[in-house]
């Protein structure tokens, strides 16, 4: 297990200040957000927090946290920084309330096969965002899955503004963006891989986009007929994506080379120059845009 981050530990035991001050006080240096995406479906004290993804309010719910992933997360072996965000998390929520925001659909993307309900938590007195305090602190990285997709652009802003400052896990080796040609190395894990797409296509109504010359071994990412439709209806065509540069999160499995099927289009971001990046560049946080279903970001250096 990597142990690079003693350092960090400590810097982050003093961070934690910040983030456990009273209620009371109104802290407006937390991430706050607009829920407009989402639902309010309830407010409960904090009771305990588990781990880095579970919370137990006392109302007898149990909170995964989401849009987030823990790259170090192991059960029985957390890495530092998943020990660090559990310390954050806990003196942040313990005998706190928070509002729980939930997808609108009813029937879908509320609850996991365990029964916990997938949720973004904000802190009641202060209206303190938990996922992105997390995420602003590098602790945690974006992963929005398909039942799950809101809060993506805010996220992915106060993602990129960790990075810049190489916060948290963006500090350390082996949890960084992956080029096409790293990703044979990380097979069987979740990945951030970005590259430009060498030719796109066509087959049996699934889309393949492929960032090598040579589709038998290159790095390719998939997209599924049914999955397409999700696309189609932001206006989004990836078969129009030759030549482009894109940003992709997923599974990395061995099919023909490494391969990642992606389901949902809050997965991937085309890459270009814009004004937020820049701002990114220089530190300072840009107002988080509407969310749309793909932002544009700066290449990865």
């Amino acid at each position: 297990m990597i142990k690079t981050f003693f350092s960090f530990l400590i810097i982050a035991s003093l961070v934690v200040c910040l983030y456990v001050a009273p209620a009371s006080a109104q802290d407006k240096s937390l991430p706050q957000a607009d829920f407009a995406e989402l639902k309010q479906t309830g407010t409960s004290a904090v009771l305990q927090v588990i781990d880095p993804h579970t919370i137990q309010l006392e109302d007898g719910r149990l909170i995964r946290l989401t849009g987030i992933d823990f790259p170090d997360y192991k059960t029985h072996e957390p890495g530092d920084v998943s020990l660090t965000a559990v310390k954050i998390l806990r003196d942040m929520l313990e005998g706190q309330s928070v509002n729980t925001h939930q997808t609108k659909k009813k029937d879908s993307g509320r609850l996991n096969r365990m029964g916990h309900h997938i949720a973004h938590l904000e802190r009641k007195d202060d209206g303190a965002w938990i996922q992105g305090s997390l995420v602003s602190l590098g602790l945690a990285r974006v992963r929005t899955t398909k039942r799950n997709p809101e809060m993506a652009a805010a996220l992915y802003a106060l993602e990129t503004k960790a990075r810049a400052e190489k916060l948290g896990l963006w500090a350390a080796e082996g949890f960084g963006i992956l080029m096409p040609e790293d990703t044979e190395n990380h097979i069987g894990s979740f990945q951030i891989v970005e590259g430009t797409i060498e030719s796109a296509a066509l087959r049996k109504n699934r889309i393949y986009l492929n960032f090598g010359k040579n589709w038998r071994d290159d790095f390719t990412v998939s997209i599924a007929p049914t999955d397409k439709r999700s696309f189609t209806k932001e206006g989004l065509d990836p078969l129009q994506w030759n030549g482009k540069t894109i940003r992709v999160r997923g599974w990395l499995e061995s099919y023909n080379g490494a391969y990642m099927e992606i389901n949902h289009p809050r997965a991937v971001e085309i890459t270009a120059r814009n004004p937020a990046e820049k701002a990114a560049e220089d530190q300072t946080l840009p107002e988080p845009p509407e969310p749309p279903m793909v932002r544009t970001i700066e290449p990865n250096p």
